[in-house]
Parts: structure tokens; C-alpha cells; sequence
């Protein structure tokens, strides 16, 4: 589990802000090859297996509930290989979540990867959270968090 970083500026800090820890998951599940998947070790991963990707998040304050609820939560993953260049997982590794207006409200958004969609290296990966209005322009909410480095490798 890993904390995310947030910055909110979009009015005083009581009137807008994130609760509690702000956090994402990441789990590997069981492989689609003929080796046995080893799932306790989550920074080494067959690329014949699918990875999930978990966010959780929750804002309260006075602001949340005159926001509008067509405003839209984006989370996204960025896979940065390394000795090569960014490796772009697409709309894979993009999520979409409608806007709450409700102070407090619980988001959970789980992102899942299928099985050989990412080649085999070294990448480091990072989360980001940002939160746009209805024409699809950014509203000053941003939020990351670094994953770290993660091997695939082809094991058959």
C-alpha cells in the first residue's frame, strides 16, 4: 500500500480537502502460463499474469456538495521502462469515476491489467489523480504516488 500525494487548491483547507490516507494497492494475479505464479513477492511478475491496480480515496468539506456531480475523476498509470523509453499502457491503465458531491463520500476505483499487455523489462510505475469539470478542463485537485520498480518477465 502506498500513500498518495495530494495537493488541493481549489479554496481554504477546511472547504475542500482529502481524508484520512489517500492510498493504492497493486496485487498480482494468478498467471495464464504453465509456471506457478509466485504472488507474495509483488515486484516480480510473469508477464503472463493480469496485475489490479487498487484507489482509494474520500474529500469532504462544504465545497464538495455544491460542486457539480458531472465533474470527473481521472486516474491513470505511467510505466516508465527502464534503459528504454515510457512504455504507454493506453487506455488500459485509465479510469474514469463520476464526481460525488457528497462530503465524505468513499471512492474505490480498481484498474486491471490483462495478462501479457506488458512486455517484458524493468519499469517504474506511478499513479495519478486529478479531478476536471464537465468540459473536461482540470480543476486544481492533483494527487500521485510512486509504485516503485517492478520487474515482468516472460517465464515460458
Amino acid at each position: 500500500m502506498t500513500t498518495m500525494h495530494v495537493e488541493e487548491t481549489l479554496a481554504t483547507p477546511t472547504s475542500f480537502r482529502f481524508n484520512g490516507n489517500s492510498v493504492v494497492t497493486f496485487d498480482e494475479l494468478p498467471t495464464t502460463g504453465p509456471w506457478p505464479a509466485n504472488l507474495i513477492d509483488e515486484k516480480l511478475i510473469q508477464c503472463e499474469q493480469a496485475v489490479r491496480f487498487g484507489f482509494q480515496w474520500s474529500v469532504s468539506g462544504v465545497l464538495v456538495p455544491l460542486l457539480s456531480n458531472a465533474n470527473k475523476w481521472k486516474v491513470q498509470l505511467h510505466f516508465e521502462k527502464w534503459g528504454e523509453t515510457e512504455f504507454n499502457i493506453g487506455t488500459n491503465g485509465t479510469a474514469t469515476v463520476n464526481f460525488v458531491p457528497v462530503s465524505g463520500y468513499l471512492y474505490n476505483v480498481v484498474i486491471t491489467l490483462p495478462a501479457n499487455s506488458i512486455p517484458e523489462g524493468v519499469y517504474e510505475i506511478v499513479a495519478i489523480l486529478r479531478l476536471y469539470d464537465q468540459r473536461n478542463m482540470p480543476i486544481p485537485v492533483a494527487g500521485f504516488a510512486e509504485l516503485g520498480k517492478v520487474e515482468f518477465y516472460e517465464a515460458a
